[in-house]
């Protein structure tokens, strides 16, 4: 039975003993421990030891992270910590981290903190429980951090073994209740989706007996709308686009003018080629426009076939929704998809 793996991080010789026991606590639950120092990493001769650590640490599924007074060796070619590597290494791999650090260490970091404003009294002062001030900077980028950013100081081992208790059983309970909210949600999405497929026989069968062959073409042209990308962003920005909208204009930037509004470029710190962001206001990113301009002519391709099937032409379109048998906003109660990465 596969069990979780649990890597270990802090500097060695401050810390030593509170690693043993935490070595033990973690074996105690059934899971496996990481620890440099047992040999429970493997130190590739090609590699330095740093890197073989940090090539561990991605293959972890939880990370412990102590913090103490010692700064730890640093990188080859680099003045950042090894234990600081291993802790953005987890970050960026998304692994679940478990940070605390020594209550002597946060209090002389509150000092700093103080101070920080202040380089030439911070140069004169010292630290009786940080060798380094760039541990500080450390316990900053932890906090710091968008996600997986708590910070617990500890006393004794006896805190470190209740917190992470705590924290282990309540991500338990978390993944239970996600895999159940999951499995009701799948029900649910099947239950809607068979009064969907219901709804819609008993509307064509309706259109079929009372409706105009112009009602059901319209109603065709709607349907390929529903769920489309790019109906979804013209409605994030104010737009209401019908069927004779995107059939009548040939370009994105044509439509979104005859429905009074404007694409500007996206300003801002990020890099616009890369960044998917739109806003309520009509801006956005290089990349997003490229990505709505693609759904924008993927679905006038769409309508354009059925509307070549049907016999009628746009002019018939633009005109039943002049004469209001479309209504004002046709899709307005409709499910479209939600923009990303707003």
């Amino acid at each position: 039975m596969a069990a979780p793996t649990v890597f270990v991080s802090s500097t060695f010789y401050d810390l030593r003993y509170a690693r043993e026991s935490l070595k033990r606590f973690i074996e105690q639950f059934g899971y496996i421990p990481v620890l440099s120092e047992e040999g429970a990493v493997y130190f590739d001769p090609a590699t330095t030891a740093a890197e073989a650590c940090l090539k561990e640490v991605s293959n972890a599924d939880l990370m412990v992270l102590l913090i103490g007074g010692r700064y730890g060796m640093a990188l080859p070619g680099s003045d950042e910590s090894v234990t600081n590597a291993e802790y953005q290494r987890a970050v960026k791999d998304k692994i679940p981290v478990f940070a605390m650090v020594e209550q002597s260490t946060f209090n002389d970091y509150a000092v700093y903190q103080a101070n920080v404003g202040s380089p030439e009294a911070l140069a004169q002062m010292k630290f009786p429980n940080a060798d380094n001030v760039k541990i500080f900077e450390f316990i900053d980028s932890v906090r710091k951090q968008a996600e997986n950013n708590a910070l617990v100081p500890f006393r004794t081992i006896s805190d470190i073994e209740t917190y992470l208790r705590a924290q282990w059983a309540g991500m338990m309970h978390d993944h239970l209740s996600s895999t159940s909210r999951e499995a009701q949600v799948v029900d649910t999405l099947e239950v809607l989706t068979s009064v969907n497929t219901r709804v819609e026989l008993i509307a064509s069968q309706i259109l079929r007996s009372v409706g105009t062959p112009m009602d059901r073409v319209y109603v065709n042209l709607l349907q390929a709308m529903v769920g489309e990308p790019i109906v979804g962003d013209f409605r994030y920005f104010g737009g209401s686009p019908k069927p004779g909208d995107i059939l009548k204009w040939t370009t994105l930037e044509e439509c979104a003018v005859a429905l009074g509004k404007e694409l500007r470029p996206y300003r801002g710190p990020e890099d616009t080629d890369e960044v998917n962001i739109i806003s309520s206001s009509g801006a956005v990113t290089n990349a997003r426009r490229r990505e709505m301009v693609r759904n924008y002519e993927e679905l006038r391709e769409k309508l354009s076939a059925i509307l070549g099937a049907s016999g009628f032409t746009l002019e018939d379109v633009v005109e039943y929704e002049q004469s209001g048998s479309a209504g004002n906003d046709p899709v307005r109660n409709a499910p479209v998809a939600r923009p990303a990465a707003r």
